[in-house]
This record gives C-alpha cells, structure tokens and sequence, in this order.
C-alpha cells in the first residue's frame, strides 16, 4: 500500500526523472538486503534508458531508499558492489523530511544518477583507490589488528601474533618493531602477546601514483594477481630488502603461515591498507653454511595449493588514531614539562596525552590524600599503594603516569617526585629537548621564583602559568617566553609605592580572605570545584597546542570568566577587570607587559645575563 502510494505522489508530482514506476511483486529478498519492498523504474543515463531496482526498508521514509544496477547496465564504476548496489550516500549526511516521501527518492536518485554518468564517463576512476578498503574487506576471512607506520615506505618485516581471548576468538595483532609497540599491544588486546603464536608478516609500501582496480567481484584477484600487483609496484630497493628479509634464517617458532600486509598510496595523501594469509604448504630447507633452518616464501616459491585469505586491517598505529579523530600526529613528536599534578594541572597532563603529546615529563612532589577525589583528575583507586605491606600515600606524578598509560599508552612519561626549583637546579631536565612548560602549582611566591629561573636560562622552552580563582569566578593562562621574552609573571605583580604588590590579572578583588577550613589550620582549601580546574584546565591545554603548533603569537594573558553569583553570596568583592567582556578581555590580552619588570624588560634582562 506504500509503494502504491509513493507512486500516485511521483505522478502527481512535476517530475521528468522516472519515466516509469512498477512495484515487483514476486522477487527473493535476499538480494536486496534490509528491503521489504522493491520497485523498478526507468531512467535516462547518459542520453540512454535505464532500468534501475529499488529497495524500500521497513522504516522508509525514515530512512534512505536503496537503488540497484541488477542488470549490470553500466559494467564496473566506482561504488558499485558485485550485487550491484549503489553506494551514494550515507543517512546521516542527508536530512530526511518524512513528510515527502516522493521528493527523498527523486533526491537520492539524483545523486545516484550522478554517480553512475561520472562512471561511465570515468571522471571518477580515482574513488576506485580511494573506496579500495571497502572492496577488499567483502570478502574477508580474518581480522588483523595492525600498527603500522605509513610514513615509512620501507619494505619491512612486522612483529605478528595469533592469540586466543577470552571467549575463545582468534585475535591477529601485528605491529612494528618495537619495545614501546609490543608493551601497548598487551595492554589494548588485554593479552600477553610473548606466549602467543607468532607468523612472519611482510609489509610492502606500493610506490606512489600506483593505481590499482580493487576486486570488484568475489573471484578477483589470485594469488598470481596479489603477487603481480605488488611485484609490479615496489621500488627496486623495496625488492631487494623484501628478498634480504625472506632470506633470512627464521626462528623455529614462527608458523610456516606466512601473512603480508600491503600500503597502498591514495592521492588524498593517505595510505590503504589490505591484507592476506598466503595459504598452502610452506616449504623449508637446512642451510649448510650456518645450520639453520630457512622458509621460503611463497612469493618466491608457490607452493602448488597456494592461495591467498583477505584479511581486513583494523589500525591502532598513534599517527592513525589521531589523524581519525581529528588530533595533530605532529605533536607525538613534542616533548612536554608539567609542573603541579593537582587539580589543574592533572586535567592539563591527562588531555596533552590525549592529544597526542608524544612525551611528558611531570614534576611534584605531593602525594594523593583522600580528600584530593573530587577534584582531582585521580579516583580513589589511586590515593593509597601497597609496598611491603605497608600502605602509603601515591606520589601524584606516579598515578598520573599509570592513568595515562592505561589509557594512552603510545605516551612517554618521565617522573620527578621533585621541587621543581631543585629539578632546575640539579639539571635533571633538558630544557633544551623539550618544547613546552605547563606550571599549574598555584602558588605566586613560588612561581615568580620558577619565572627568574627560567629567564636566566640560556635557551627555555616557553612556559605557560595556569592558576584558578576561588568559588568558580574565572581561571587564568600567561603564555611567556614564546619566541620572545618580553612579558612574563613577574610583570603581573608591578610594584607600586602606595601598596603591596598584587596579581593585576585576578577578577577577585586583593587581599581578601578566601581559604576555608573543615578541621582547623590542618585542613586550609581554597574553595573551587572540578568544573573550574577543568576549565582552566582547558584553557591552558588549548594555549599550549597552539604554542607547539604556531599558532599564538607572543605572550598574551588569557582569562575566562565564570557566574559572580556565588562569589557576592559570600559577599567578595571584584575587580574593574572582571566587568569587561569577554572581546575586551582578548583585546587586553598584551596590557599586562611591565615596561619597567626587573625580569623581562631589557634592564631587567641585562642584569640576568
């Protein structure tokens, strides 16, 4: 009753596209997979009549009509499946009025009019290379989990291990060659890869501008085909390292099953990537000259049962992960100084390891208390640890470290249970290898210390100060020493005769009491919840990006501003700064510099040095 409906619309309607509309009655539903419906129409391609099916679900208007070249009109074009399916469009890429049933299916077929006259005429052969994942993984027999480096377009052998989990799934994982790669394998796959069964797995990089037509059809692509394809393709150094490699003498362990997996270069400027298990029987021999045993790869030997398994690769290599969600593989290569793993500066060392910073390097010499939980970045499972049956309170620079390496393992952590002043002076850091200092200690006196120090380097990274005001009024960033040492902390302490110094930043107007006690002088706080060091939090890490991608220029202070609500409640008093607006408070970002500061100006930089 739908379809007939949905055809007295298209009639009713002033539409040229469809020319006919019959509503098939007797048809096998499989070969339209989550159809209950199916009608055919007649088109006009490319100046010629057409016959293409389409699919209804269940839930249409609600969801997308699906069309088909079941007669295979328009032979092999992109985004075409051996069913003949058209792929034009995802439903979230297109908002769907249900309201108009027949105007959802004049605009996807005009779409998948498109796509098929583009075919014809082959203006779009290069979606071939672009969709060539999606064409290999129909027919996939094995998944294999992969970290691969597609930078690298060195032929090379990978680390490749088959393991049993829980419920008994074979997992595949392969991975590159390296310390840091197996460590984060064992942690994501929840398995310990050293007793696992392991395979030699070949990767071959394909030369840039390579084109190659994926398998269009469940027969496609022999082994005769694979081995061509990529023999044809390699540079003559990537074949005579592919020859070095099975050349090899092989550990009598590994599994005469030999896999491969093969990057294929896109003009998007990314790599695909396919896989597959060469199957048959392997052939081995006995060196004479070292004794041991060598196993010749099929590719220099088939074998006579030799075929080949697709296998899909499921990526978790960090340069993937982060390009896929929207992150800057560039920063894996950035090194990063936290100092302060408290409220703040916990979110700060956490959400840089989530963007990918490739090392940090975290400085404090506090512990976790449990009155840290509900602020701190750190749960309850974190406050105490068990030496020699003895519990002690965690050093903060120890859980933050395990959290992130739980969560980011592909991230380098260095630790300094440490004051940083002393971390400064006994050089246990290089600031010259690093790119970035994050101070989030909270603490004026002890920052402005941490400031002189750091201009009386010869060579600092810059260095940004993060602190938050009481009772969730607004939080601060001071970038400084980025590529310019005009403006620092000291500048927001500027002395003046008729008064004590004071922070020229704050929204909260100076020397007002704000810590508050539970128990007496033993329990002091100032009151702040975990929104504000989340949000200062982010302020911080947002600058901080920006500095290791150049994007900020100078030494600007950055501020956000929260409800004074609860802060005149408690009767506090704010300051002139805290009534400008937000555009005011960026156009004010510079005014802090202190011409005269003991520490930046040009006198204060000559009595330094």
């Amino acid at each position: 009753m739908a379809l007939e409906q949905l055809k007295v619309e298209l009639q009713e309607i002033d539409q040229r596209i469809i020319h006919s509309f019959t509503i098939l009655e007797e048809l096998d539903l499989k070969e339209f997979p989550g159809c209950n419906s199916v009608a055919e129409i007649e088109v006009e391609v490319c100046g010629k009549p057409a016959v293409l099916a389409v699919g209804f679900p269940k839930s249409f208007p609600n969801a997308l009509p699906k069309f088909y070249d079941k007669k295979n009109q328009f032979g092999e074009i992109p985004h075409k499946l051996s069913n003949g399916f058209l792929c034009f469009t995802r439903n979230e890429s297109l908002i769907i009025d249900e309201r108009y049933p027949a105007s959802i299916v004049l605009n996807c077929l005009g779409k998948v009019l498109n796509l098929i006259e583009k075919g014809v005429k082959g203006e779009n052969q290069d979606d071939f290379m672009l969709e060539f994942e999606v064409y290999w993984q129909r027919e996939v027999i094995i998944d294999i989990h992969a970290h691969i480096d597609t930078s690298d377009f060195k032929v090379r052998e990978l680390n490749c291990w088959r393991r049993k989990n829980e419920s008994e799934e074979l997992i595949f994982v392969a991975s590159e060659k390296s310390a840091t790669a197996v460590q984060a394998a064992n942690q994501i796959f929840h398995t310990n890869l050293i007793d696992a069964q392991r395979y030699r797995c070949i990767y071959f990089p394909l030369a840039k501008g390579t084109f190659l037509l994926p398998p269009l059809r469940e027969d496609d692509w022999s082994f005769g085909t694979l081995k061509s394809n990529i023999f044809m393709n390699l540079s003559a150094e990537n074949k005579k390292e592919f020859y070095k490699i099975v050349n090899r003498p092989i550990n009598k362990s590994i599994s005469k099953i030999e896999f491969l997996i093969v990057g294929l270069p896109l003009s998007n400027g990314n790599v695909a990537l396919f896989g597959a298990c060469l199957s048959g029987n392997s052939l081995n021999f006995k060196s004479q000259k070292n004794n041991k045993n060598k196993q010749i790869h099929p590719f220099v030997l088939k074998p006579k049962d030799g075929g080949i398994l697709r296998a899909a690769i499921q990526r978790w290599h960090p340069n993937f992960l982060l390009n896929r969600t929207g992150g800057n593989a560039d920063l894996y290569g950035k090194h990063v100084i936290i100092v302060g793993l408290g409220s703040v500066g916990s979110e700060i060392a956490l959400r840089m390891a989530k963007a990918g910073i490739g090392q940090l390097s975290l400085v404090d010499y506090d512990v976790m208390e449990p009155d840290n939980v509900h602020r701190h970045s750190l749960g309850s499972d974190q406050i105490f640890m068990d030496l020699n049956k003895k519990l002690y309170n965690k050093p903060k620079v120890m859980g933050i470290k395990e959290e992130i390496k739980r969560k980011y393992p592909f991230t380098q952590v260095e630790t300094f249970p440490d004051n940083f002043l002393t971390v400064i002076e006994d050089h246990k850091i290089d600031f010259k290898k690093s790119n970035l200092i994050i101070i989030a200690i909270g603490s004026a006196n002890s920052e402005m210390m941490i400031n002189r120090k750091l201009y009386q380097l010869k060579k600092s990274p810059p260095v940004l100060y993060n602190w938050v005001e009481p009772l969730g009024i607004g939080g601060h960033t001071l970038v400084t020493l980025n590529r310019e040492k005009v403006g620092c902390y000291q500048c927001l302490f500027k002395a003046e005769e008729d008064s004590p110094i004071y922070n020229r930043s704050a929204f909260a107007k100076p020397f007002q009491e704000f810590s508050k006690t539970i128990t007496g002088c033993g329990s002091v706080f100032t009151p702040y919840n975990f929104l504000d060091s989340e949000r200062s939090a982010m302020l911080a890490v947002d600058a901080g990006l920006k500095v290791l991608t150049d994007k900020l220029v100078g030494n600007p202070l950055l501020s956000w501003k929260g409800e004074g609500d609860l802060f005149q409640d408690y009767g506090y008093q704010t300051t002139k700064r805290y009534s400008f607006s937000t555009e005011q408070l960026e156009a004010a970002k510079y005014l802090y510099i202190d011409e005269n500061c003991k520490v930046c100006s040009n006198e204060g930089r000559d009595t330094h040095q």
